[in-house]
């Protein structure tokens, strides 16, 4: 099942439609079982770091957006509070990835989080993050 874009979130610089965000990566979560959403993206070569390999903010970005698609899939939009990603090896440009975000547990309003970046049954990318729910923002003078 296709997860549903949150009103909050449609102009999401990952997941949201290019008629909101003409920059957005336009990746479309699907919910694959309780608390686990899976998405596919094409490493494209505008998404370049070092010659011929995946940029590791991408990356980073890519993990982190599973993680949050995952709760947003239960209707929980929280906000990342901490995010520790590790990089297994190089993500080649042309890789055809699939980036999964899953829920491990919830303490309070503290949900703890895993994601991965796989390829050919390789993990490439993986992380483990806290989100928490948000307080109400401040806007800066």
């Amino acid at each position: 099942m296709k997860t549903k874009r949150a009103d909050s979130h449609h102009q999401c610089i990952v997941c949201a439609a290019p008629e909101q965000n003409p920059a957005s990566l336009d990746l479309l979560f699907t919910q694959m079982r309780a608390q686990q959403v899976q998405a596919r993206f094409m490493v494209d070569q505008r998404y370049q770091g070092y010659q011929g390999v995946l940029h590791g903010g991408i990356a980073a970005t890519l993990l982190d957006a599973a993680m949050t698609q995952c709760l947003v899939a239960q209707g929980i939009e929280a906000m990342t509070a901490s995010l520790d990603v590790r990089f297994h090896m190089p993500i080649a440009i042309g890789s055809r990835l699939t980036v999964i975000g899953r829920q491990l547990a919830q303490k309070r309003n503290i949900y703890l989080m895993e994601a991965e970046l796989v390829a050919n049954g390789l993990c490439y990318a993986s992380a483990k993050a806290k989100f928490m729910l948000p307080k109400q923002p401040k806007v800066a003078p």
